[in-house]
């Protein structure tokens, strides 16, 4: 590909993000103007938006209607064991867009793991990336740079050597550059973490322009705005465990764990108590049968679970 030839990935990606913008606001006349002006810059443009518009259909209205039966249900039921119920129902719902929701990554990556699913990706220049189960990357290499966009989940990267072509992670407002190393990066709701496994990166946080350097067995974790934290020691046998099927996690919230086993589990896991959300907690589990590790782990919490199917677990 030339430096100014668009792939097929970031024909999609724009036309994604064109799709989305327009649908938050259909009454944007400046808006209107811009998006005019990308379909007359290219024939392949409109082919490419025509193509989005299609797969994604009307499941704006879909999703909204699931979302109100959601709220509506629990607001009627006052106990914790009523609330936990009412979110399984509305979940088996709200189940039916899953798919749909998940249609903008489909569409922006070029690789894609599955619930528990790890996949293991060479690129054109000889890294290796391995991804968590439901994770998602994009590639963006060209002759002077080897960047890659985490879209959703975890990686692992073992970058090949190319002293010409730095490689870089872009995650969550933040970019991460290899110094000839192997790392891990794990994208969550509230915070990214990178951990080094050999050698070194740089951090460099988007908003905030905050850097670090991390060296081996160091871990720091970024805010979605920019804020990063500060640098930790970690037990080179946690970093990347998931590779080898095993979850290892040391004094970490519970929301945070949720969403590794979320990786694992389909559907969704939901907690009713902030404060149990934040409860911080250390532990090693076999991924091999996500549902008992699970189980296991609310146990010894004694909290309690409500399940409706294999589709939504509340935890109260």
């Amino acid at each position: 590909m030339t430096g100014l030839a668009k792939n097929a990935s970031m024909l999609r990606e724009e036309a994604v993000d064109w799709f989305l913008h327009k649908r938050e606001r259909p009454d944007d006349a400046a808006l209107a103007a811009d998006f005019d002006a990308w379909l007359a810059a290219d024939e392949k443009h409109a082919k490419a938006y025509e193509r989005v518009r299609c797969l994604m259909g009307d499941a704006g209205a879909l999703l909204a209607g699931d979302q109100a039966f959601l709220m509506k249900a629990t607001r009627k039921r006052g106990s914790a064991k009523g609330k936990a119920a009412a979110a399984a129902i509305a979940g088996v719902s709200l189940l039916s867009g899953f798919y749909l929701t998940d249609m903008p990554m489909r569409l922006r990556s070029d690789h894609m793991s599955a619930t528990a699913e790890r996949q293991v990706v060479t690129t054109p220049d000889g890294s290796t990336i391995t991804l968590n189960a439901n994770s998602a990357i994009a590639l963006r290499f060209s002759a002077k740079e080897r960047r890659l966009l985490l879209l959703r989940g975890e990686i692992f990267v073992e970058v090949a050597p190319d002293a010409a072509r730095p490689f870089s992670v872009e995650a969550a407002g933040g970019t991460t550059t290899a110094l000839g190393t192997a790392f891990d990066i794990d994208m969550r709701n509230e915070a990214t973490s990178v951990t080094v496994l050999e050698h070194s990166v740089s951090v460099v946080t988007g908003q905030q322009g905050q850097n670090g350097r991390l060296n081996e067995n160091q871990r720091v974790d970024y805010s979605s705005d920019g804020l990063l934290g500060s640098i930790e020691t970690v037990d080179p046998s946690s970093i990347a465990a998931w590779r080898n099927g095993r979850f290892v996690f040391e004094d970490r919230p519970l929301s945070e764990v949720l969403e590794t086993f979320e990786r694992y589990l389909p559907g969704r896991i939901v907690v009713t108590r902030e404060s149990l959300r934040r409860k911080r907690l250390s532990g090693n589990f076999d991924l091999s049968d996500p549902g008992t590790a699970l189980a296991d782990l609310a146990a010894a919490l004694e909290i309690g679970v409500v399940r409706a199917g294999p589709y939504l677990t509340v935890l109260y």
